[in-house]
């Protein structure tokens, strides 16, 4: 705590007048290799899904102590991220309203991102709901819900991006974001290893994450089809929600 402390002595510029980015998004969505893109660049500090509420001031304090309890800040850097993936880390009005809050909400499509969570909790956590595909759809299509909830109550806008995007439109798609955040150089799709690089519970735990770079391939989940009655609810959710944010927020997709 006191080496935390140290730090933000030593970097006056996050003790007064800080900034936030927050990612509002659902597991699964390209967000591990979106959060290492934002925190290699030298304006921002912060990678990896944090789990905590954003609550008042106090909060983003917690944030920054937990965040610099394993990692050093950078001498130029001017914003802290977060990823909030789950209903439970949530975002106080407060904190959105305040003028240096910027928000980016992402979403995949569903045929995609629903196995690939079945995957994933299969591999980690197989008595999880979550490794069986009604699970991972319940969890999908609220998840998706909530964003549309949260976007309506959005005081300052926000960016919107489709997550198929960062892989298949990856140097458009990061320049158009580093203009939107006023970034002192764009984005690329080269990143850094953190200490949390592909550990439990701070996002992609697989060797992809550690490859540096983005990847135009996939992993094959054919093996864990959705029924078409489950496959048909998911993308209607997906697309009301999208449409929805694209009408709302900023976003390079027409």
């Amino acid at each position: 705590m006191l080496a935390a402390l140290s730090q933000l002595v030593r970097h006056p510029h996050h003790l007064v007048g800080h900034r936030n980015i927050f990612l509002f998004s659902h597991m699964r969505a390209n967000t591990s290799l979106f959060g290492h893109i934002l925190g290699s660049h030298p304006d921002i500090e912060g990678y990896y899904e944090m789990h905590i509420g954003y609550y008042s001031w106090k909060s983003l304090w917690r944030q920054k102590l937990l965040y610099l309890e394993n990692h050093a800040l950078k001498p130029t850097s001017r914003f802290f991220f977060d990823k909030l993936l789950h209903d439970y880390c949530v975002v106080a009005p407060e904190i959105l309203a305040r003028p240096g809050t910027r928000c980016i909400f992402m979403l995949r499509r569903p045929g995609k991102t629903i196995p690939s969570i079945v995957g994933l909790y299969r591999k980690n956590q197989p008595e999880h709901e979550f490794a069986q595909v009604e699970g991972a759809a319940a969890y999908y299509m609220a998840r998706v819900g909530e964003l549309a909830h949260l976007a309506k109550t959005m005081p300052h806008g926000f960016y919107y991006l489709d997550a198929e995007d960062l892989i298949e439109r990856s140097t458009e798609t990061l320049q158009a974001l580093s203009d939107w955040l006023g970034l002192s150089q764009p984005l690329t799709p080269e990143y850094r290893m953190f200490s949390k690089t592909g550990a439990p519970q701070a996002g992609d735990s697989s060797d992809r994450i550690k490859s540096g770079t983005i990847h135009k391939s996939q992993s094959d989940y054919s093996d864990i089809p959705l029924t078409p009655e489950m496959q048909a609810e998911a993308e209607h959710i997906y697309r009301e929600t999208r449409q929805l944010l694209t009408s709302l927020g900023t976003t390079r997709t027409p």
